[in-house]
């Protein structure tokens, strides 16, 4: 009965194992620049504002853009740089990607309110292709840095260009919620070797509760 049960453990640990693999080779993200670190425009420890950065559009309006920020007002999620959206007003920015048709892929980025600023002036809306996917806020009084914390949604490409779209949505007062590490990557199905040790598992793992002696 003891050998019974170990067989048993180590082909469930074996089916677990193999199911845990299948996802272990993650596609690269679709984005460009995510992480806001491709363009040299800043000193280390400043601020500015850009119509446009490698990859992203930014708030053509007046007093609009992208306020890019290089280790100023809060530390990087990822490197050294990050967008704080609400530059001289609420403001926003896009980027088009092309996808598949009915391709689930998985959109994720970091957020933070900033830090000592009320919740009220921190909110950042997230669009696809013009649906809201979340509303992002927070307080950052009593911090003196930024909090990240990571989102993530299922989204369905169209077979175009597909529109990621954030803009900041609290006060509009020229402080605001801050973003970085943005990234979309494909969803992914167990590689074929993976789904077929993990079916050899479990199978094996019915036969030996077939074979299991009664008490």
């Amino acid at each position: 009965m003891r050998a019974s049960l170990h067989s048993l453990g180590s082909l469930a640990l074996l089916a677990g194992l193999a199911v845990a693999a299948a996802p272990a080779s993650a596609a690269p993200s679709l984005l460009v620049n995510g992480s806001f670190e491709a363009d040299a425009l800043l000193p280390l420890g400043t601020w500015g504002v850009f119509g446009t950065l490698t990859g992203w559009v930014g708030d053509p309006g007046a007093n609009g853009g992208i306020e890019l920020r290089r280790q100023n007002a809060g530390s990087a999620q990822d490197g050294q740089h990050f967008v704080e959206l609400d530059t001289w007003r609420n403001s926003w920015m896009t980027q088009q990607v092309a996808t598949d048709a009915g391709q689930h892929y998985t959109l994720s980025y970091y957020y933070s309110p900033r830090a000592g600023v009320a919740a009220a002036s921190n909110a950042i809306e997230v669009y696809w292709n013009g649906v809201q996917l979340a509303l992002n806020g927070g307080s950052g009084i009593g911090e003196n840095n930024h909090q990240w914390q990571q989102f993530s949604f299922d989204v369905v490409g169209t077979g175009g260009l597909d529109m990621l779209r954030f803009a900041a949505a609290g006060t509009s007062d020229a402080i605001g919620g801050s973003l970085d590490n943005i990234a979309l990557v494909a969803a992914t199905v167990p590689e074929p070797g993976m789904l077929a040790l993990s079916l050899a598992a479990l199978a094996a793992l019915g036969a030996a509760g077939l074979r299991r002696k009664p008490r």
